[in-house]
C-alpha cells in the first residue's frame, strides 16, 4: 500500500506491506516524487503505535470530576445534536488539524461554515504557517507556492532562515546536501542557535532573536545603494517599491549590525548572495512565522526576492517550509477562520456567493471567525460554550497554557483523536478516530504534490475515519442530502470542483493519477493574481524590544519526535534516543551563572516556571533553546511560560521570544 508520511510537510512517500500473518513492514517509496526513496526515522515505527494508547470507543461524562462511561456512536451524535441545536453559532468552536486528510478537512469545513453557519473554526496551521499565508496574500494576492523540491537539484545557493531543516524537514535537507556534493553550492543558515542545519552548512549568521526584519531591510538598502536591484522587473512587475525602500533605508549596515548583534560583513555577504547567486532558494519556517511580527519578517524576505526578481525556477524563489503533512491540503480547502475552498475567503462577496451556490446554502458569514487564541479568551468568559478538537493537542501546543487549561475546563469539550492526549483529560466526550492507514484519502505536501493514501488496516476497535464522523453527524442534524458521501472518493469528486479555474485547480485529477504535483506558478503568473496584476512591495516595519533583562527563550522541535509526542512518544526506541527535558545554554552564560552541563536550572517567565537540565551548546549569548513538545507526563510543558502575543496581521502566536530568568537548582 502506498501513502504519504503523516508527520512533517515534506510529504515523503511510503510503502506499507502486510504479510500473511498480519505483520506490517514500512519502507520508502522509491517512485514518489517528493522524497525519491528517502524517509526519516519517525514513520518507520508506524506499525508499533497502531494499537498503543488508543481511544477505543465513544465515551462521555457530564463533568471532568466525573468518570467516563462508554456510549454508542448514535448516543454520541444525539448528545452533540442537542448541544449544537441549543447553542448559537457564536457559542461554538472547532479546532482541527493539518494532519487530517484533505477530504476530511473539506467535510468539516462544509459542516461548520456552510451548515452551522459559523466561521468559528481554526486549525493548528494558525501556529505554523499563518504569517506566511498572510504575507503571500498581501504581496501576491494568493496563498501559493513557487517551484518544487525538484528545484533543489540545480540551485547553487540555499538560505535557511529560522529553520532547523536537518531535523524538522530531514529528507528535504538531505536533498540539499546531496546537491552540494554534486555541484558548486553554498548553504547559509541564519539562526541564533548553531543548529544541526548550521553544523552542515558553509556560513552561519547568529543574529539576535527577533531582528530578522532589520537584517533583510539592511540587505535591501545595501542592494539599492550599490545598484544591484532589478529595476526592470520592479518597474513592470511590482508596485510600492519606494515605500518599502524608505523603510529599509532606516537600517544602514552599521545600525542593523548593532540591532542584530552581528558583524556588518554578514550583511554585505548576504547582499552579495542575493546579487550574485545563479539560483537562490530561501527556506524558512517557525523562526520567522512564530512571531508577533511574523508577517513583517515574511515581507522583508519577499521584498528581497522581488527586488532581485528571484521568483521562478530559473533564478530561485522564496519557499516557506510547511510544517505539517497536510497543512497545504487544509490551506487549499480554506480551513482557517478566514478561508473557503479553492483559496477563497469569507470576506470576499464573490467567493461567498460561489460557495453558497455550490453548497446550496445561504448566509455564509462575511467576517472571519475568531482565531484559536482569541477563542480561548471567549471560552474563559463563557461566551464560547462548546469546543470540538480534532486531531491536535492544544493543552500542550498553544501559548499561555494556564489560561488554555482554564478555557478547556469551562466548555463542553469534544476530543476526536486516535489517541488519548493531554487535551483529553479535560474532555466531556471522547470520539475514537481512525489513524492513517486505517482510512484512505489524499494529502498535499509542502510543494503541492498530492498523494493518495491507501488503507492497509481496519480501524482500531470502534474508531471511524474523521470524515465519516462528520458525515454521520451532519445527517443526524438533518442534512442528509448535502452530506450523502459514502466514501472519500465521493468527497474528492465534490471538493475538486470547488478548485476549478483557481490557482489550486484539482479538477482534472482522480485518485488513479496520484501522486501528482500541482504546477508551480512562474513569476508572471504569480503576480497576475493580485488585484493590480502586480506584486506588491510592503514596508517591513520593526518594533524595537530593548530593555530586555535575563534571557530570551526560543522553542523548537525534538529531533526524533513529532510535535507533542502523541504518537512518537509511544515508540520506546525513539524515547530512549532523546536526552531528558533540556535547555541549551551558551558556555559563557553558563560560566557566569555557575552552571555545568547536566545541572538543573529553573526557567521563570512572568507567567510560570519549569525546570530543565542544561546542555552546553553553540547558541548566541543571552539566548536559550528548549523543545516545546514534551507532554505533561515528562515535565511542565514549556508553553506554560509563553505569553499569548500574536501577530496583528496573521493572528499567529509568538513562540520564539519569551523573556525568562534562569537560576541553578541546588543538587
Amino acid at each position: 500500500m502506498r501513502l504519504q508520511c503523516p508527520y512533517c510537510g515534506v510529504g515523503c512517500g511510503m510503502r506499507v506491506e502486510v504479510s500473511t500473518e498480519g505483520m506490517l513492514s514500512v519502507r520508502a517509496d522509491r517512485e514518489h516524487p517528493t522524497s525519491r526513496g528517502e524517509l526519516c526515522i519517525k514513520p518507520l515505527h508506524i506499525a508499533e503505535i497502531l494499537g498503543k494508547g488508543r481511544i477505543t470507543t465513544p465515551m462521555f461524562r457530564e463533568g471532568v470530576d466525573k468518570p467516563f462511561r462508554k456510549i454508542s456512536w448514535q448516543e454520541a451524535y444525539s448528545i452533540l445534536k442537542d448541544v449544537l441545536m441549543s447553542s448559537s453559532p457564536e457559542q461554538v468552536y472547532f479546532y482541527i488539524s493539518g494532519q487530517l486528510l484533505t477530504e476530511e478537512i473539506y467535510v468539516i469545513n462544509k459542516f461548520v461554515k456552510g451548515f452551522l453557519r459559523t466561521n468559528n473554526i481554526d486549525a493548528n496551521t494558525r501556529l505554523c504557517m499563518a504569517s506566511s499565508i498572510s504575507a503571500f496574500r498581501r504581496v501576491f494576492g494568493s496563498d501559493r507556492t513557487f517551484g518544487s523540491y525538484a528545484d533543489i537539484d540545480d540551485a547553487d545557493t540555499f538560505l535557511f532562515v529560522g529553520s532547523n531543516a536537518a531535523i524538522s524537514h530531514p529528507v528535504l535537507f538531505r536533498r540539499v546536501l546531496k546537491r552540494r556534493i554534486e555541484g558548486h553550492t553554498r548553504i547559509i543558515t541564519i539562526d541564533p542557535v548553531y543548529t544541526e542545519t548550521a553544523s552542515a552548512n558553509d556560513v552561519h549568521i547568529p543574529l539576535r532573536a527577533g531582528t530578522d526584519t532589520v537584517l533583510f531591510n539592511a540587505v535591501l538598502g545595501l542592494l539599492y545603494r550599490t545598484g544591484r536591484i532589478d529595476k526592470g522587473f520592479i518597474g513592470t512587475g511590482t508596485e510600492g517599491f519606494e515605500d518599502a525602500l524608505r523603510c529599509a533605508q532606516a537600517y544602514p549596515v552599521d545600525v542593523a549590525g548593532r540591532i542584530c548583534r552581528i558583524d556588518g560583513q554578514d550583511i554585505e555577504f548576504l547582499a552579495n548572495v542575493f546579487a550574485e547567486s545563479r539560483k537562490l532558494i530561501t527556506f524558512w519556517c517557525q523562526g520567522i512565522n512564530q512571531s508577533a511580527s511574523g508577517t513583517m519578517k515574511n515581507f522583508s524576505i519577499l521584498n528581497l526576492h522581488l527586488a532581485t526578481a528571484r521568483l521562478d525556477s530559473k533564478r530561485g524563489f522564496p519557499f516557506p517550509l510547511t510544517g505539517q503533512c497536510n497543512a497545504m491540503g487544509g490551506r487549499l480547502m480554506g480551513y482557517l477562520t478566514e478561508g473557503l475552498p479553492g483559496y477563497r475567503r469569507v470576506s470576499d462577496k464573490a467567493d461567498r456567493s460561489f460557495m453558497e451556490r455550490f453548497w446550496s446554502v445561504g448566509g455564509i458569514k462575511g467576517v472571519p471567525g475568531l482565531t484559536i487564541t482569541e477563542a480561548v479568551d471567549r471560552m474563559v468568559s463563557r461566551d464560547i460554550r462548546f469546543l470540538w478538537v480534532v486531531g491536535t493537542n492544544p493543552a500542550v501546543s498553544l501559548p499561555g497554557l494556564g489560561l488554555v487549561q482554564s478555557a478547556l475546563e469551562r466548555v463542553f469539550l469534544v476530543v476526536q483523536d486516535p489517541y488519548f492526549n493531554d487535551t483529553a483529560r479535560y474532555a466531556n466526550m471522547l470520539l475514537p478516530a481512525a489513524q492513517l492507514g486505517e482510512k484512505s484519502g489524499t494529502m498535499i505536501s509542502g510543494d503541492r504534490t498530492i498523494t493518495y493514501c491507501e488503507r492497509f488496516s481496519e480501524p482500531h476497535a470502534e474508531a471511524k475515519p474523521d470524515w465519516r464522523v462528520f458525515v454521520e453527524m451532519a445527517q443526524k442534524m438533518g442534512w442528509r442530502e448535502p452530506f450523502g458521501f459514502s466514501s472519500p472518493q465521493e468527497i474528492f469528486l465534490e471538493l475538486k470542483e470547488t478548485t476549478r479555474d483557481t490557482h489550486c485547480d484539482l479538477s482534472g485529477l482522480d485518485y488513479s493519477m496520484l501522486p501528482s504535483r500541482l504546477t508551480g506558478e512562474s513569476c508572471k503568473e504569480a503576480v497576475s493574481s493580485s488585484s493590480s496584476g502586480k506584486a506588491v512591495f510592503i514596508p517591513a516595519t520593526f518594533s524595537v524590544r530593548d530593555g530586555q533583562k535575563g534571557f530570551v527563550l526560543i522553542t523548537g522541535r525534538l529531533k526524533r519526535h513529532w510535535h507533542t509526542m502523541t504518537k512518537t512518544g509511544k515508540v520506546e526506541s525513539l524515547v530512549k534516543g532523546e536526552p531528558p527535558p533540556y535547555v541549551v545554554m551558551n558556555y559563557q552564560d553558563a560560566l557566569k551563572l555557575g552552571v555545568s552541563e547536566w545541572d538543573t536550572v529553573r526557567l521563570t517567565s512572568r507567567l510560570s516556571s519549569t525546570e530543565r537540565v542544561v546542555i552546553i551548546g553553540r547558541i548566541k549569548r543571552g539566548h536559550l533553546f528548549t523543545p516545546f513538545g514534551y507532554p505533561e507526563e515528562f515535565c511542565t510543558p514549556i508553553n506554560t511560560l509563553v505569553a499569548t502575543r500574536v501577530d496583528p496581521l496573521s493572528g499567529q502566536p509568538e513562540l520564539k521570544y519569551t523573556p525568562v530568568d534562569v537560576e541553578k537548582v541546588p543538587s
